[in-house]
């Protein structure tokens, strides 16, 4: 019987006009940081180039990093229980970490030192590269490892 046909009134329709695709813009970039924050390291990588670790050789390490917070690389010469630390790496995140999608990263070339070597036996050892992130969410992600395989031998030991 009666129609009535309420129009909204302008204010109300520029403002939806302008909201909308504004809070789903906010949306997409919090998705996109919402991965940032849970996966934090995009790739380390390690590489020893020759098989056998002589006193003066190269440990090569580099790491990618999403770049929402700061990571930690730290290298590890390690036989059976005995570790040492060869080498270390700070990855500092984006000063707008939530907004700035930008991968962040750096690469580094460890000398392995004479005396280091020489507290270490003849035989098979790991060198170890673990990255470490921040707490976003109250969650710690799990360190990305990577690990290679050499072996040390006895001329390249000094006399204990």
């Amino acid at each position: 019987m009666f129609e009535t046909s309420v129009k909204p009134l302008r204010w109300v329709t520029v403002m939806k006009r302008v909201c909308i695709p504004l809070v789903t813009l906010y949306l997409i970039i919090g998705a996109i940081s919402a991965y940032r924050a849970w996966y934090q390291v995009r790739r380390l990588d390690l590489s020893v180039p020759n098989s056998a670790l002589r006193p003066g050789s190269a440990v090569n390490y580099s790491v990618v990093s999403y770049a929402r917070t700061t990571l930690d690389v730290r290298v590890e010469l390690i036989q059976g229980t005995h570790s040492e630390l060869i080498g270390t790496l700070f990855l500092r995140g984006n000063d707008w970490g939530f907004f700035d999608p930008r991968n962040k990263s750096a690469a580094k070339t460890t000398f392995v030192p004479a005396d280091m070597l020489s507290r270490f036996n003849e035989g098979d050892a790991i060198v170890r590269a673990t990255a470490i992130g921040r707490e976003q969410w109250t969650r710690l992600p799990p360190p990305v490892i990577r690990e290679v395989p050499i072996t040390i031998r006895a001329d390249s030991l000094y006399c204990r």
